[in-house]
């Protein structure tokens, strides 16, 4: 309740701020694209979980090869060949994700949060049902509504598919927290402002963020890699730790773990002994002399 309490209060600040802008927006798009600028798409966390209509900002015009596209495209993440349907100010308002703010009133309704999952179209989820029905599983025992931005809106690795979303949705619902929320809206401004914002059509794989590098496990169908920030990741490891007493991270195969002091050089140089396994000696030699 509280969560729902949050949303509504920001998402309505957050409209009366942002409206002019939508306004402005819509009559650019109209003039650029000779439609009408605001649609109506139906989305969902599965095809029967937290199923509605959202409210978007048009950046691509419609046009009946658009579906037909879509229908040979079995990728849900990378849609790059739509990127020439799309106009220089619509690219633009894709890349600051200045085109979700409609959705702002999706959430007044109670039908998103402004943190939380990403909300799929149908087409996307009927191949993930199709293709990829254990990641399917695992996003219908999700309780929390989508969200606008999120971990994986944010953090999330397009290149490494399914298990990287349902990977991250997984953590957020886990380790929510008001202050991961807090966090992540703040992370949510400089995508904004620097035109960071990656989709389906303009993928940014090289965050502008510091990143912390670790690799978790939490069941044995699903491992991944993940790249978050050093904020984010620090909170995630607290809130484990806090609600589970512990955590796991594991050392990258490709690595041989030697020593766990810290040997000083002069008072001053600081040395963590770690050595990749297949250069130098084989695996078996290093590990007499570890």
């Amino acid at each position: 309740m509280a969560k729902r309490t949050f949303d509504f209060v920001v998402a309505a600040l957050l409209l009366i701020i942002t409206f002019p802008l939508m306004l402005i927006f819509g009559i650019i798009l109209f003039i650029e694209l000779k439609q009408f600028p605001l649609f109506v798409q139906e989305r969902g966390l599965t095809l029967n979980k937290h199923r509605f209509k959202i409210l978007k900002l048009r950046t691509i015009k419609k046009h009946s090869s658009h579906k037909r596209d879509l229908d040979k495209n079995n990728d849900i993440f990378l849609k790059p060949f739509l990127a020439e349907k799309i106009t220089p100010f619509a690219k633009w308002l894709r890349r600051t994700g200045l085109d979700e703010i409609p959705q702002l009133f999706n959430v007044i309704l109670g039908q998103m949060s402004l943190i939380g999952p990403r909300p799929l179209m149908i087409h996307d989820l009927q191949i993930l049902k199709n293709s990829y029905p254990n990641f399917y599983n695992e996003r219908e025992k999700l309780t929390v509504k989508p969200g606008i931005s999120g971990l994986w809106q944010l953090f999330g690795n397009r290149n490494e598919g399914v298990s990287n979303l349902v990977y991250l949705d997984y953590l957020y619902e886990k380790y929510f927290s008001f202050k991961l929320d807090l966090i992540l809206l703040l992370h949510t401004l400089p995508v904004i402002t620097a035109a960071k914002n990656s989709d389906a059509i303009f993928n940014f794989s090289n965050f502008y963020l510091r990143t912390g590098e670790e690799r978790y496990n939490y069941s044995s169908k699903l491992k991944i890699s993940l790249n978050l920030p050093v904020d984010v990741f620090d909170l995630i490891l607290a809130t484990a730790h806090e609600r589970d007493g512990k955590y796991v991270v594991e050392v990258p195969e490709t690595w041989w773990y030697v020593s766990n002091s810290l040997k000083n050089y002069a008072g001053e140089e600081k040395n963590l002994n770690i050595f990749d396994i297949d250069s130098g000696k084989k695996a078996s030699e290093k590990k007499k002399t570890a």
